[in-house]
């Protein structure tokens, strides 16, 4: 399933998580497919695929202590399009 975080953390902990952040790896089970970090402010967006709910939990705590998380899986859109127009009888006007 494809999921995004929004992970963010108090500035007092900026260091720390950057020096965390040098040495992760990601779990077994989670691919990411892309990473961005906010210039603005102290956060950082992730969109991966993740096999189970133990490769969720396995990336995730770690980070619970620093870290806030704002997880929600998420689609393409023209697959929303295609899935809503098949299950759903919606049908957009083009």
């Amino acid at each position: 399933m494809l999921f995004m975080d929004i992970i963010t953390w108090d500035p007092k902990d900026h260091n720390e998580m950057w020096k965390r952040f040098e040495k992760w790896e990601y779990p077994e089970g989670i691919k990411v497919i892309g990473e961005w970090s906010d210039l603005s402010s102290c956060r950082h967006i992730v969109l991966y695929e993740v096999e189970n709910a133990e490769s969720y939990a396995e990336g995730m705590y770690p980070w619970l202590d620093i870290c806030r998380f704002d997880s929600f899986p998420v689609m393409e859109s023209g697959d929303v399009a295609k899935f809503m127009a098949e299950h759903m009888g919606y049908n957009p006007v083009v």
